[in-house]
């Protein structure tokens, strides 16, 4: 069967929108792209994509950067990269990043996300926090946390505090935070202990007893529980020694032994007198 009048049209746009794409970059890297993606990929491309968005990004790359990025990342991820991220957002990002850690990144973080982080923190900004806490825990947490949250917490609390926090605790004790406390009481606790100050605490409990401690005072009564301690002059002298028996060792020791019950000595059978 022939294709229809309306298909045969569309062919032929989309075809003559590649001659022009591969007309615009020049022979040299037009044949170099045609070469190692194939005449097929990119009419499919080019059918998905506007041309010129195509053509400002292939400009802004170099050939080898441009094959790489359509041989690593599906098409149908790349497609809403272009549509939801700006010209320049991108090619910062693909600048950026390592070639595997932007496919991993495409791959497990919505394309809309992104592009969400890049307009409200700035591409920079963005770049950095990946960077810093390392692609595969980034990836982790914005699993755990919706990107318009995690927004939220940054304009609570900025961009370095949330770093600072997040780099010191594990990817399962921040998931533990999640879970059972959510983000709300996260600003609170910054501002009033100070990131290093809830770092040390963390350390000192660890986050199962620092959890358990908020569960069972109230996040209220901790933080006055808190302020009273830090009015208080004790001195580490008075610190009791590590060789202080701990309370369960200590009332182990006083409770009473079980008295050893007595033997019984047999009665003697009584011999009956003839």
């Amino acid at each position: 069967m022939y294709p229809k009048l309306g298909q045969m049209k569309e062919v032929l746009v989309t075809i003559q929108s590649v001659y022009q794409y591969l007309e615009k970059l020049g022979p040299k890297k037009s044949f170099q792209i045609l070469k190692n993606l194939g005449y097929e990929k990119l009419l499919s491309l080019t059918g998905k994509v506007p041309k010129e968005r195509l053509i400002v990004l292939t400009q802004k790359l170099s050939e080898d950067t441009v094959v790489e990025l359509v041989k690593q990342i599906p098409e149908k991820i790349l497609v809403e990269m272009i549509r939801e991220n700006d010209d320049d957002d991108l090619v910062y990002f693909i600048h950026s990043l390592p070639m595997t850690d932007l496919a991993l990144v495409s791959r497990s973080i919505p394309p809309h996300d992104v592009g969400l982080l890049a307009k409200t923190l700035g591409r920079e900004t963005s770049v950095e926090i990946l960077k810093t806490l390392g692609i595969e825990k980034s990836i982790a947490l914005l699993k755990e946390i919706p990107m318009k949250d995690f927004l939220w917490l940054v304009g609570e609390i900025h961009v370095g505090p949330i770093i600072q926090l997040v780099s010191e605790l594990s990817v399962a004790d921040c998931k533990k935070w999640i879970k059972q406390r959510g983000l709300a009481e996260l600003p609170i606790l910054v501002k009033f202990f100070g990131v290093t100050n809830a770092l040390v605490i963390f350390k000192k409990l660890g986050m199962n007893q620092a959890l358990e401690m908020m569960q069972l005072l109230g996040t209220r009564e901790m933080l006055e529980l808190s302020l009273l301690l830090s009015g208080m002059h004790l001195e580490e002298k008075n610190m009791p020694a590590l060789a202080v028996l701990k309370p369960n060792d200590l009332s182990s020791k006083n409770k009473s032994k079980p008295i050893p019950k007595k033997k019984q000595i047999p009665k003697k059978k009584k011999t009956s007198k003839r």
